[in-house]
């Protein structure tokens, strides 16, 4: 699987709906789901692991949890799913995935870690990975980062997702951890250079072409997750430079595949709002996006959206896009 550039997982926000939408905006991008605890199919909606649809792949399975054995029935449930990896997040600081003892606070604890590794191995023949933080509270980013990954590793486990960060647990907030720790992308360099038989993707901050370029020179890949919620057209300039694609849907076509999408959803039960709250930001930086975000303001709400006057405000964004770019 090319893993040179991947959507984050993010919960709240890397449903099947947005996923659907980027979609239609990227057909190469490595795609995540949001974090799933092992509990909640174990014990609660087994019909989780079938929130996907074929066109999504190349697409990862993000797992929560610290109990081997449920980790492993998990992995041996997805065996009968399309999904192209199973990640174990090892990176999330919020207090409750904490005071479960998972996501980011596993950091501490490399011996649950590989035996949780070891029993997701033994039960699928798809690739295991982790996504991991530099370190956590005051741990030391150097010694003690080097000898976490050359533990995973004697498991067998080849590819990290690493955020630049450390996870500040109990002081920081889980927004906080993502904007005060400061980057360090060339720890993560470092990384590469001390275990370059590993395949180690970069996260964190980074949200241009630019930025993704130059880190590709020296890690496997590159994963963005907010900017990409926030601007999700931006998809396209990536595709184009990362993935040589030729040709690019416009905006009003990105839409028009969603609202055929959302039609068939609402029938189905579906809130609209679920759906078209992922395109807030779709007409980011355009003429116009003051209205595209007022129609959904005013309308997403309902269950029944009116599609007519999406595609309404939709002819008067992209008519001043082109009245724009006559003038220029």
């Amino acid at each position: 699987m090319d893993r040179s550039f991947c959507i984050a997982p993010m919960m709240a926000r890397t449903d099947k709906h947005f996923r659907y939408l980027v979609r239609q905006l990227t057909k190469k991008a490595v795609l995540f789901t949001e974090m799933i605890h092992t509990n909640s199919i174990l014990f609660g909606n087994r019909n989780k692991l079938d929130d996907y649809f074929q066109i999504e792949n190349p697409i990862v399975l993000q797992l929560g949890g610290n109990d081997p054995e449920s980790l492993s029935k998990v992995c041996q449930m997805a065996e009968n799913y399309n999904y192209d990896e199973i990640n174990l997040n090892l990176g999330c600081p919020s207090p409750k995935v904490k005071s479960g003892n998972f996501g980011a606070a596993l950091m501490n604890h490399p011996e649950i870690v590989q035996r949780c590794l070891v029993a997701m191995q033994e039960n699928s023949s798809k690739t295991i990975s982790v996504k991991i933080r530099l370190g956590i509270n005051d741990n030391d980013i150097d010694e003690s980062l080097d000898d976490f990954i050359y533990q995973l590793s004697e498991t067998g486990i080849k590819v990290f997702y690493v955020h630049a960060r450390k996870a500040i647990l109990d002081k920081l907030s889980p927004k906080d951890n993502r904007e005060i720790p400061p980057l360090n992308y060339a720890r993560v360099k470092k990384l590469k250079q001390d275990f370059p038989n590993l395949e180690i993707i970069i996260n964190g901050g980074i949200t241009k072409v630019e930025e993704i370029n130059n880190h590709l020179k020296f890690c496997d890949g590159v994963m963005i997750g907010r900017s990409i919620y926030q601007n999700p057209y931006s998809l396209i300039e990536i595709e184009k430079e990362i993935f040589n694609t030729k040709s690019s849907p416009t905006r009003e076509q990105v839409v028009e595949k969603l609202l055929e999408y959302a039609d068939r959803e609402v029938k189905l039960g579906t809130k609209i709002n679920h759906i078209m709250r992922h395109t807030v930001g779709l007409y980011h930086g355009q003429v116009g996006s003051k209205e595209w975000k007022r129609y959904l303001s005013d309308n997403m709400m309902a269950r029944d959206s009116d599609f007519q006057k999406a595609k309404h405000i939709m002819t008067i964004v992209q008519n001043n896009e082109k009245a724009i770019q006559a003038n220029s």
